[in-house]
């Protein structure tokens, strides 16, 4: 058996996504395809556009034959610990392949310059201590040292974060092989729609109320307007309040929250008092020093109480959100290095460490629940059966 894992958002699944596992199951000829896909919050620190459920269902009825959940900590941090958590478990899943999107490149010149920036890291890193001291945030620094190194056409945010799961491939010492596919006629940071047939997510996103039936495959369009129409949408403003009556009322301390770093409590404590509103909060905040995505991130995971000490668990169980029939005749393989959650009764198989997390992924969706006026505990009520 080969099996292919695919990290994603699905933040909508749409066109591109779909021609992504369509070439990878031709290239590659493999046999399970597995979603490794971020809950209901995503790693720009925001609320996805349907439930983590719905979009998992849509993944399985457009060819993946099993969609398991990131841990909601994992997809709250930076590139470099998204990926490397992500990459220790689709390691324990004995994966083969890890596919992924790039762009501006061919595959060959993407995995060269990858191989290139991983033998040079620790000159890269000396270079951005100095432009960190000059105020520049660390993907700013980070983007202008790949810049110089292997040229301009390597920047992008989806060509950085291919870059992070090949570093975190090195540093497990993993046997999954990387599998680039490039992007095409779209790009990750493109916010309008340029093409009839295809577009990023974020410009999706974006343009959610006019003609986008013809970006998605069908049942990803249906399943879309059905939860739009079923719950409204997730109001940022309500995690804000949130967030103020924490950091100005309960004043409940931040040096443990996972991405905190010396000082950067007492400058949103200044801005969550002088602005009313999340927009002009996130615009004041945002700076060469914070980027908008590590601030709403690090507001998530203040009001989840996510510390740093859950980076130090060894997690040794998977969440599966949906999967086939053909994907439960490898439950027995995948149970090998994991425990398989799937339902309700399977949690009194984890040990106190993976309780917690379990505990916390369920915590960010029931946040999720309330942001979209549902009732809590969803995860408890969905009935995870095969998807014909």
């Amino acid at each position: 058996m080969k099996s292919l894992g695919i990290i994603s958002e699905f933040n909508p699944f749409h066109n591109g996504h779909k021609f992504l596992l369509e070439q990878a199951k031709i290239q590659l000829n493999t046999d399970l395809h597995i979603s490794f896909m971020s809950g209901d919050f995503i790693q720009r620190g925001d609320a996805s556009v349907m439930d983590k459920y719905l979009r998992a269902y849509v993944a399985i009825k457009s060819g993946f034959d099993l969609v398991v959940e990131m841990p909601s900590f994992v997809s709250l941090q930076a590139a470099e610990f998204f990926a490397l958590k992500s990459i220790v478990i689709l390691d324990k899943m004995n994966i083969d392949y890890l596919v992924f999107g790039i762009e501006n490149i061919s595959p060959d010149d993407f995995l060269q310059g990858a191989s290139k920036i991983i033998e040079n890291q620790n000159s890269i890193d000396g270079k951005i201590k100095s432009l960190l001291k000059e105020g520049l945030s660390y993907p700013k620094a980070y983007n202008i040292m790949i810049d110089e190194l292997v040229g301009r056409d390597f920047v992008s945010s989806n060509n950085i974060l291919a870059l992070e799961y090949l570093r975190a491939i090195n540093k497990v010492n993993s046997k999954i092989k990387p599998y680039p596919i490039k992007r095409i006629k779209t790009s990750t940071k493109d916010k309008l729609i340029y093409d009839e047939c295809f577009a990023s997510s974020t410009a999706i996103r974006n343009n959610l109320d006019s003609e986008i039936y013809k970006l998605m495959p069908a049942i990803s369009f249906e399943k879309l307007i059905d939860f739009r129409n079923t719950y409204q949408d997730f109001d940022e403003d309500y995690i804000y309040k949130i967030f103020r009556y924490k950091i100005l009322i309960e004043k409940s301390p931040m040096t443990t929250i996972l991405g905190f770093e010396e000082g950067i409590d007492n400058y949103l404590y200044r801005l969550a008092r002088r602005n009313l509103s999340y927009k002009s909060f996130l615009d004041e905040a945002t700076s060469l020093r914070y980027t908008r995505s590590r601030i709403k991130r690090i507001i998530l995971n203040y009001i989840l109480a996510n510390t740093e000490n859950l980076n130090d668990i060894d997690i040794s169980f998977i969440k599966i959100l949906a999967y086939n029939e053909k994907a439960s005749q490898f439950f027995k393989k995948l149970s090998e290095n994991l425990k398989l959650v799937i339902n309700k009764k399977d949690i009194s198989k984890l040990d106190s460490n993976n309780l917690l997390i379990h505990k916390k992924m369920i915590e960010a969706s029931n946040l999720y629940s309330l942001g979209i006026n549902r009732d809590i505990d969803y995860d408890f009520v969905h009935n995870n059966r095969p998807i014909d």
